[in-house]
């Protein structure tokens, strides 16, 4: 397959590119890709299962250089192979406390009923009032053998409803989150319109931090589709070992807490994948690596994907490393008939035609539309 060229410093050490002739379910592979997410997202509390604050690691990132010498652009076969400690890292996270309103929004007090029959009315205006369904339609027709796409991973749909702390006072004791319930609309009507052109199942696959127990019953217990509920946790990450080059990506997550696209690069080419855009042209964070120094003065080599100060004229919206730039734009087109949202309205309170409102007010109703305004759907030109 043309595009073999481009992977990275980092993959090429690594020899990761081996990984595209195994199948999903090869135990090498697997554990190959499970060791580079760890390398990645070892400094995301959320994602270590840990509810705490990030500030005392973040302020240790700002002991590095914003523009790195260049050997922190190479591979490091030291951390490549032993990344830091649990010890290292867990020490600079502090938990929050029992009873803090991020604390409450983790609890799993939201039934699965009262999950499913949000997106299961949701879906049924996605059918029949829906202002986005048939264009998504027209972009799904564009892909040319959508026979080859054996299976659709979800990444950050979103939780659809989260608990509210009572004691803030809220009437309604959930919060609903409409762009999320779009997202996960979304996967289901590609999944059903591949399945009609394939004429075979489809695999749906979804992993994201935010659903709780309940929400992992209402999708694989849902009468509209079937959800698959992986695990995207520290040392698991079952989302990313069911990506190949079979696979179609849709991917609502962000840098640097989860850069799927750097990770994605590494080791497969999607079929198609739907993310934000990525920039054409200007600067990127190419770092493999950084060096932090830690009060006592000691020296830390820590993966380039954490939380780090940023060169000038780089804002968090636009981290993007070169590699996965030359992989969009050499590998990949973007497909025009993919609706795109006016800005204007991205965060717009109750411009979400999916969903109920009824007495919701602001603070038990996320804005926004379907997805954010820089969404994009790409397709791999071979």
């Amino acid at each position: 397959m043309a595009g073999h060229g481009h992977y990275s410093l980092e993959g090429k050490f690594l020899k990761l590119d081996g990984l595209r002739g195994l199948l999903v379910e090869n135990a090498e592979r697997r554990r190959k890709v499970v060791r580079r997410c760890n390398w990645y997202m070892f400094s995301n509390p959320e994602i270590r299962g840990r509810i705490g604050s990030i500030n005392e690691f973040f302020r240790l990132c700002q002991t590095a250089v914003s523009n790195p010498p260049p050997e922190q652009e190479k591979p490091n076969e030291e951390i490549a192979k032993n990344p830091p400690s649990q010890s290292f890292y867990l020490k600079y996270f502090e938990p929050q406390p029992e009873g803090s309103p991020y604390w409450f929004m983790r609890q799993d007090l939201i039934s699965a009923k009262s999950i499913h029959n949000i997106l299961s009315k949701a879906w049924g205006r996605w059918k029949n009032v829906s202002t986005r369904a048939a264009q998504v339609s027209e972009a799904i027709d564009s892909i040319s053998r959508p026979n080859r796409i054996k299976r659709v991973v979800c990444l950050g749909l979103g939780p659809i409803l989260t608990a509210l702390p009572h004691s803030l006072g809220e009437d309604v004791p959930d919060k609903l989150s409409p762009r999320n319930v779009a997202q996960h609309c979304l996967a289901i009507a590609i999944v059903n319109q591949l399945e009609r052109k394939t004429g075979r199942r489809i695999s749906l696959y979804t992993a994201d931090l935010g659903y709780t127990p309940q929400h992992k019953v209402a999708l694989e217990s849902s009468t509209i589709a079937h959800f698959v509920v992986l695990d995207p946790s520290y040392g698991k990450h079952e989302q990313f070992t069911f990506i190949d080059d079979n696979t179609m990506v849709i991917d609502f997550t962000g840098p640097p807490d989860c850069p799927a696209m750097s990770i994605i690069e590494e080791y497969a080419r999607p079929i198609v994948i739907i993310t934000s855009k990525i920039p054409q042209a200007g600067q990127y964070q190419d770092r493999q690596w950084f060096e932090v120094t830690e009060k006592d003065g000691n020296k830390v080599k820590v993966p380039g994907c954490a939380n780090l100060p940023l060169p000038d004229g780089i804002n968090i919206g636009t981290l993007c490393p070169k590699r996965v730039r030359d992989m969009m734009v050499h590998e990949y087109r973007i497909e025009s008939k993919f609706p795109a949202e006016d800005p204007n309205l991205e965060w717009t309170w109750g411009q979400n035609d999916l969903v109920d409102y009824g007495s919701r007010d602001r603070s038990s109703a996320d804005g926004g539309y379907y997805w954010f305004s820089d969404t994009r759907m790409y397709v791999r030109k071979h």
